[in-house]
């Protein structure tokens, strides 16, 4: 069934407003403008926000040594001239009452006591140097944030140590997703050029929920152009108001749909000009005949007519048509067959022909010119641990590490803005595996359920506190965002991740992998990209070439667009994307039962926003926290907008206020992934909402190692009945 929406403002953006005015944060935002700039050039500095992986760059306007106003770059393509709400809460982190002031021992008793930093450094490097020599560097690992200087400070420390075993944590649950693609074309990830696009299938909006400034102005231009923009999700999501209809699928079936448009976009003779770009397509032609328009309706709930309608309305409008897997960050792709489905949608995509041309979708081509540079990893004889159980995984998976780290095998941790323990499925497993870790590092500016379970603690700088090395983001409009540090830092003994791991390497007694600063670092890469770092401090945001689709060579084994993965097969899945059933569903356990979905929101992107307190001023106020649930499915059970109901499974019980809805479909319940903070330190989140991955076993998907989140059944019944 199709639900037509109507075109209004984007709701989480005004309500972010609204609340953001109602906090009383003296932080103020708005696009760039002649007026503003004149008033405030000499107390602007460029640099990024860090509220998601997008890292849009903005303007920093300082008064009397705080950051006042920010202004987004207009250059930058994720921020388009302004910031979302979460970057306007996280603006303001350096000045959060919940900041850690020194470094942090956890003693016998489970208590801390804290300790000076050079006492600090010696003990952990003393320890992770041990660890090397006694099991070696495979026994290490490490979880960033992903940000540039975390992960490239943080995996070259490792390097160093012998341990190849890095790993980010902004792109968890989308590991899946990058595998996927990675397997079908040697790319990670694509960007859709939204503006330009006549058509563009949207799947899994609601589990990313966070469209940044540019999207959503790109969005808007498309509409007003009249492409069609198709939103398919188990639930609404706020972003939808920027769609032409939003289809309902049941949660977990993607695939079926994508492999049916796949069969009847085929029989729209595509595939006759995608073949010479393609090898093993009669393979996979041949696997979908049996996926039928009828056969996926059955399964997703899409109705056949809407099914052959998409394909064809696809076909008809391409190449400036695709379908857009969107970036599944954290946590997006959760469920048993994300991966596969990733693969599906890469080379559905090929067959319209949409890659890199206008009003196509635009790969992310890796940047290559820095895999020489002094910040690069430095060469080990260790392999990935985790890649012998999860060989698809592309950079490793950092849930199975932890595993690792609960069976004794991995002994050295360091975690850096990588809050595992509230995010990851089970939380009580995970906090064993960090607790019972010999050497567990967090490195984190506030306590996290996470730094509470490390044996160290070690107050780190925010981003704005000092200078970092460059990120390059976009792929229809690459540019390199260059940060600069903006204010003194507010806690006098704050360290950032660079001196942080310049100081662990020298105590380790690899002190020789750091022969720079993060300037000259950051020079080196931005002349490696064809720009001074000089250049790029001064504007913050530079543009890049794109590129070009005459370009593209395909980094796959066979350099050619894979039908067939011979890896995919070895791991247990057919050669060619086929369905793979999720791995739990409703009605297998019988009537009552709802898959419990999660997923970021417009104003809030995991749990390091969550103790924003602009941020915890929006979710309290407009119930944020609360679980969406279907209307009908709430009337059998006899459920009405906001009663306290409790939702349960083996794994947990908790309460939580409800909110009835026509906008999920019946068989899935929603709770964002943000809250049920559970450390009493985190003074700003205390107290909203359940804690999702509660309810969650801790289990990966097959192959590709990502979390199941997404997998997660419950019971839903009124407190008191």
């Amino acid at each position: 069934m199709t639900q037509p929406i109507t075109r209004r403002t984007f709701v989480a953006a005004s309500a972010a407003g609204a609340a953001l005015a109602a906090s009383g944060a003296a932080l103020t935002g708005c696009a760039s403008s002649p007026a503003v700039d004149k008033a405030y050039a000499a107390e602007a500095v460029n640099t990024q926000c860090t509220a998601c992986p997008n890292q849009c760059g903005y303007a920093a306007y300082t008064v009397d040594g705080s950051i006042d106003k920010v202004v987004g770059n207009a250059v930058d393509p994720h921020a388009a001239g302004t910031l979302c709400a979460r970057g306007y809460g996280m603006a303001t982190a350096a000045a959060s009452a919940d900041r850690i002031e020194n470094p942090l021992r956890r003693t016998d008793s489970g208590s801390f006591e804290a300790i000076p930093w050079d006492e600090a450094l010696a003990e952990i490097g003393q320890k992770l140097a041990e660890i090397k020599a006694g099991k070696g560097g495979e026994a290490l690992a490490a979880i960033t944030d992903g940000t540039s200087t975390a992960d490239r400070y943080t995996t070259r420390l490792l390097s160093a140590l012998g341990s190849p075993n890095a790993y980010v944590n902004a792109t968890t649950a989308s590991a899946s997703v990058a595998s996927g693609l990675a397997q079908a074309t040697g790319f990670t990830s694509y960007e859709v050029d939204y503006a330009q696009a006549k058509m563009v299938v949207i799947l899994g909006a609601s589990t990313v929920e966070i469209p940044d400034p540019g999207t959503v102005a790109a969005l808007e231009a498309a509409r007003a152009a009249g492409a069609r923009i198709v939103m398919v999700d188990s639930r609404m999501p706020a972003a939808a108001s920027l769609a032409s209809e939003w289809l309902p699928v049941r949660a977990g079936t993607d695939l079926a749909l994508v492999l049916a448009l796949a069969r009847c976009i085929i029989e729209r003779g595509a595939d006759a000009e995608a073949s010479g770009s393609m090898s093993g397509l009669d393979e996979w032609k041949s696997a979908l005949e049996e996926y039928t328009p009828a056969w996926a309706a059955s399964v997703c709930g899409i109705g056949a007519d809407v099914i052959e309608g998409l394909a064809g309305d696809l076909a008809k409008a391409a190449p400036a048509a695709c379908i857009d897997l969107s970036w599944m960050a954290l946590f997006g792709g959760s469920y048993g067959n994300t991966g596969e489905l990733a693969r599906a949608v890469a080379l559905t995509n090929t067959l319209l022909g949409c890659w890199n041309v206008p009003g196509g979708a635009y790969l992310a081509a890796p940047v290559a010119a820095w895999d020489a540079v002094s910040t690069a990893p430095l060469a080990v004889e260790a392999v990935d641990v985790t890649a012998e159980s999860y060989p698809l995984a592309v950079g490793g998976s950092p849930a199975y590490a932890l595993r690792l780290a609960h069976e004794g095998a991995i002994a050295g941790l360091i975690l850096v803005d990588a809050n595992v323990v509230a995010e990851y499925p089970d939380p009580a497993y995970v906090k064993e595996a960090v607790e019972t870790c010999p050497v567990s590092v967090a490195v984190t500016p506030e306590m996290t359920e996470t730094a509470r379970c490390c044996r160290y603690v070690l107050p780190e700088k925010v981003w704005s506190e000092s200078d970092q090395l460059p990120t390059v983001t976009g792929a229809v409009h690459p540019v390199l965002n260059l940060s600069s540090q903006v204010i003194e830092p507010v806690v006098p003994e704050a360290r950032s991740v660079a001196e942080i791991a310049s100081g662990l390497a020298q105590a380790a007694d690899v002190a020789d992998a750091f022969n720079f600063d993060v300037a000259a670092a950051a020079a080196e890469m931005c002349e490696a990209c064809g720009c001074t770092y000089e250049g790029a401090s001064a504007v913050g945001t530079t543009s890049l070439e794109p590129l070009a689709a005459e370009a593209i060579v395909w980094p796959t084994a066979s350099g050619t667009v894979e039908c067939a993965s011979a890896a995919c097969e070895a791991a247990g899945y057919t050669a060619t994307p086929t369905w793979v059933e999720p791995t739990v569903t409703p009605d297998a356990l019988g009537y009552g039962y709802y898959r419990l979905t999660t997923g970021n929101q417009a104003v809030q992107a995991a749990t390091k926003t969550a103790n924003a307190a602009p941020l915890a001023a929006i979710a309290e106020q407009y119930e944020l926290d609360s679980l969406w649930m279907n209307a009908q499915a709430a009337a059998e059970a006899g459920i009405v907008e906001g009663d306290k109901v409790i939702i349960e499974n083996e794994y947990a019980s908790a309460p939580v206020r409800v909110h009835v809805t026509e906008l999920i479909e019946p068989a899935a319940v929603y709770l964002a992934s943000h809250y049920g903070v559970e450390d009493d330190e985190q003074t700003q989140a205390d107290g909203l909402g359940v804690r999702q991955a509660r309810f969650a076993t801790f289990g990966l998907e097959p192959g590709y190692g990502a979390p199941l989140l997404q997998e997660t059944m419950v019971t839903v019944g009124k407190a008191g009945a």
